[in-house]
């Protein structure tokens, strides 16, 4: 039996510790394999704790492996510090006020990711030293999530070949298990080279390659028709050439990423785009150069993990909240595109099926959602992903949600920023930690739960090969 008390006791009484450091890496906003600063708080906090830390791990700078204990189990914890670009915003503020035009902000609020796991860990650690409890405690320091895969890296390096689990969160508005699966990615980068001419006295000589993403684009619009209904197709053209219309432009460049429910699937659709591609270059009578850039993998769900985390959830219940909560809240809910709500609901639907007709109206009208979301295995996609799928092609993974800011708060936004540093969302990322310690203690005094977890992984990658998405030249933060 796990003394759950003391274990959730434990936490609370670090809370300040916690608000503290999250508090800084909300402050720094580093993004994607720069966050030197804020890897730097998570990793020294853990060696204050008692941890053995490994800096600088699989070739990423802000890399690190911090672990204590010894032997089996093997209980991973992941955590995340990295913030988005163009993203800056004055904290607690209900209205857009960037901090620093165009600088960086935390629109995903990973800085209580990372802290929250850091939380589970030393709680788990320490619980575990108390009882004379045998095992290991790790925790992951991993950077780039959005947009750099560090995760990747950190599997190709076999850095979770020997853990018997990996164990993570997501602030979020809502308090749930991510029973769901997460769509695959394929990222392109296509190039195309012409030749430079005045549009007017020479155009019959120029080779233009902004006409050839023009073409590219209007291809893959066309395509949307003749994949099926999961895949989807995104770009950009990032760079068109230059500003001036009566020159040819010799040089163009756009970005795909194309999604799908699985890896292969999306690889699938990508080689066609390439096929796109190609035949714009022919038409334009351009050259054209097509970059796989990396993605993401699908997922490979653990019941059983998941299983175990919704219990300890419905043990520590959700994310607490106050007046004073509600009431930000509901202002900053005034500041939300219309429709927000009903995004949410059709949401809901979408991976509940008849369960959401009685899910939806516990939580319909409310600034913040205060209850936990039932269990269930959803076979669907969330429309969203991640490096976390990836990890889970190496070891048991499980994913916990809790309610950090208003309900219907639009991901990867300055509203979301706006709300990092309020009561609520460190109320979140306490609850959060809570889940996964008592989900960890679980794990170390029940081997025979380990045991069907692992039965579990191995049975579900039966006939699997892992392929990575990145391509074999690639390196943490270089474009290739």
């Amino acid at each position: 039996m796990i003394d759950h008390e003391e274990l959730v006791q434990s936490i609370e009484n670090k809370r300040e510790q916690y608000v503290r450091v999250s508090s800084q890496i909300w402050d720094y906003a580093e993004t994607c394999f720069q966050e030197h600063r804020s890897s730097k708080a998570l990793a020294d906090l853990l060696e204050q704790e008692g941890f053995r830390v490994q800096r600088n791990v699989a070739g990423m700078e802000t890399a690190f492996v911090a672990e204590a204990g010894s032997g089996k189990p093997v209980i991973g914890f992941l955590g995340e510090y990295d913030a988005l670009p163009g993203l800056s915003q004055k904290a607690d503020c209900v209205t857009h006020t960037p901090i620093q035009e165009g600088g960086a902000g935390h629109g995903c609020c990973h800085h209580i990711l990372g802290t929250g796991a850091l939380a589970a860990a030393v709680a788990l650690k320490e619980y575990m030293q108390r009882h004379n409890l045998p095992g290991t405690v790790r925790y992951y320091g991993c950077p780039a999530e959005e947009g750099g895969a560090g995760k990747i890296y950190l599997a190709k390096a076999g850095l979770f070949d020997d853990a018997d689990c990996a164990i993570t969160w997501h602030p979020c508005d809502d308090n749930n298990i991510w029973s769901m699966n997460f769509m695959a990615i394929q990222n392109l980068r296509i190039r195309f080279y012409g030749v430079a001419a005045h549009s007017a006295s020479q155009g019959h000589l120029g080779r233009n390659a902004l006409e050839a993403t023009e073409l590219t684009g209007v291809g893959s619009n066309y395509l949307r028709g003749h994949v099926e209904r999961d895949v989807c197709i995104n770009y950009a053209v990032t760079n068109a050439g230059g500003p001036a219309p009566n020159v040819i432009q010799d040089y163009a460049e756009m970005v795909y990423n194309i999604r799908a429910y699985t890896h292969k699937k999306a690889v699938a659709a990508a080689q066609w785009v390439e096929d796109i591609a190609k035949g714009a270059a022919m038409m334009s009578r351009t050259r054209v150069e097509v970059l796989y850039e990396g993605g993401l993998s699908e997922l490979i769900p653990n019941r059983t993990l998941e299983r175990i985390a919704y219990e300890k959830f419905l043990e520590v219940g959700p994310t607490p909240y106050s007046q004073e909560d509600l009431e930000f809240c509901t202002k900053i809910h005034d500041t939300f595109p219309a429709g927000a709500e009903e995004s949410t609901c059709n949401n809901l639907s979408y991976l509940y099926g008849k369960t959401a007709q009685q899910l939806i109206p516990q939580i319909k009208g409310k600034m913040i959602n205060d209850i936990i979301y039932p269990y269930t295995e959803i076979p669907h996609a969330k429309y969203g992903s991640t490096d976390v799928c990836d990890v889970s092609w190496f070891t048991p993974t499980m994913q916990v949600t809790t309610a950090c800011y208003a309900k219907d708060t639009p991901g990867h936004s300055w509203q979301q920023v706006a709300q990092g540093k309020r009561p609520l969302c460190y109320n979140g990322m306490m609850t959060a930690a809570k889940v996964m310690a008592l989900t960890g203690a679980e794990l170390v005094v029940c081997p025979e739960k380990v045991q069907a977890m692992r039965e579990e992984f191995h049975n579900a990658m039966e006939g699997r090969v892992y392929e990575c998405p990145l391509p074999p030249n690639a390196h943490p933060g270089r474009e290739e």
